[in-house]
């Protein structure tokens, strides 16, 4: 069923006395269901792609009629339930006739010839009725994601659903979320190649005419023309910031093209199939300085430090306190991040719960995959960044990612 281990689903729903689940957020039903609810899922909105999971591990979804194929193909034994939307659609594909009218005809003799604005609420309100009545939901204890769904749609569930108790299952999910999938894991492993591909394509050709936006654009443009290259279908787009010269963000004139001696530094990402990376490396353009240098050696200490905690059965905690200490020992001791990193993989904009920090005392599991950054922003000398994004196996962990970490020098 999509990308989630039906198992641990079943075990955490039982944990939480949870007699099912109603899936609403866009990036939770691509989880479940494997195909993504675009073009319903753009609003926002609680119910119009909605994937019902039972504590026997039977499922449920309805979905616009538009993506019923990947749906059944995804779930072939899930009951589901389809809606109509504004978008007219048309198989001719088994009708015979002169012109293409007379087939169109033929093929849409039964339909009512007229659609909604967008879809159909009461419609979709029977269709979550039915579903939930199909898995014997209906009045038994439900989670919901309270920390998604708007309170209007909440308000609306709960006068859909009397006598059904709706319990926040946000946390539930990220729980479930946090151990990744085979799948999963090889759908990261290969988002960070694809990242890894727009950050050095990125980098070809800047001199001293080059803007940041320069650099952006080339990394979205090579990321995506990879993603071609190697038939990468599930490919939804590229992101990067790129932080240029001395000055941080706000302070920089974004007409100030490229100078030798400044930092180039990425923060990167792309999504595939829903799921987002986030990674990033730092470059000079022209040979580095001792100041550079010495900055980026005392970070480099603080992720070698942090690398050694990042094994089963270690803390989060233990991860931040190895980086917060060897950074300072290296000469910064005013270092003071708030964590060095999260999870990684589910939520839209990349960084999620559980953070690397020093007040996290959830133990480190095989399954997990974190984005691993030790990062420093220094006006005056410019924005540092090393992150990459780790899979914590049974003996240690392994990196996903080819850059190397130290300060590469672009340009002559």
């Amino acid at each position: 069923m999509g990308y989630a281990d039906l198992d641990r689903a079943q075990a955490l729903l039982a944990q939480h006395r949870l007699d099912g689940l109603l899936v609403l957020s866009p990036e939770n039903f691509e989880y479940f269901a494997g195909v993504s609810g675009f073009p319903v899922t753009m609003w926002r909105r609680a119910g119009p792609a909605s994937a019902l999971i039972a504590a026997n591990g039977k499922a449920a979804f309805v979905v616009p009629e538009t993506i019923l194929d990947g749906v059944q193909q995804a779930n072939p034994d899930a009951y589901i339930l389809t809606y109509p939307l504004w978008i007219e659609q048309v198989d001719v594909s088994d009708v015979s006739g002169e012109g293409i009218e007379a087939r169109v005809a033929r093929a849409t003799n039964t339909r009512l010839h007229e659609r909604p604005e967008t879809y159909d609420q009461p419609l979709l309100n029977q269709l979550l009725q039915d579903a939930a009545h199909h898995l014997n939901l209906t009045g038994q204890r439900i989670g919901i994601e309270l920390e998604f769904a708007p309170a209007a749609d909440v308000a609306r569930l709960r006068e859909l659903f009397p006598g059904t108790e709706f319990a926040n299952s946000s946390p539930l999910i990220r729980e479930l979320r946090l151990i990744k999938t085979p799948a999963e894991i090889d759908l990261l492993r290969r988002a960070v190649r694809l990242t890894e591909h727009g950050i050095m394509a990125a980098l070809d050709g800047v001199d001293e005419s080059t803007l940041a936006m320069d650099i952006r654009a080339r990394f979205s443009e090579a990321c995506s023309a990879e993603a071609r290259r190697l038939r990468e279908l599930g490919f939804q787009g590229a992101r990067t910031t790129v932080h240029l010269g001395p000055l941080l963000w706000a302070k920089t004139d974004p007409r100030r093209t490229a100078r030798r001696g400044d930092i180039i530094q990425f923060d990167s990402g792309v999504q595939l199939h829903g799921y987002k990376t986030d990674m990033g490396r730092t470059f000079t353009f022209g040979p580095a300085n001792d100041t550079q240098r010495r900055i980026q050696d005392a970070l480099l200490a603080g992720f070698q430090a942090g690398l050694e905690q990042l094994q089963p059965g270690r803390r989060f905690s233990d991860v931040f306190l190895a980086v917060q200490r060897a950074v300072r020992a290296a000469g910064f001791p005013s270092y003071a991040r708030g964590h060095v990193g999260h999870s990684i993989g589910s939520d839209i904009d990349g960084e999620e719960w559980p953070w690397i920090s020093a007040r996290e005392e959830r133990v480190l599991e095989p399954g997990m995959v974190l984005a691993f950054e030790v990062p420093y922003y220094v006006n005056g000398v410019g924005g540092f960044q090393n992150e990459d994004e780790i899979l914590i196996t049974e003996n240690g962990h392994e990196s996903f990612n080819f850059l190397p970490l130290n300060l590469v020098q672009i340009g002559g």
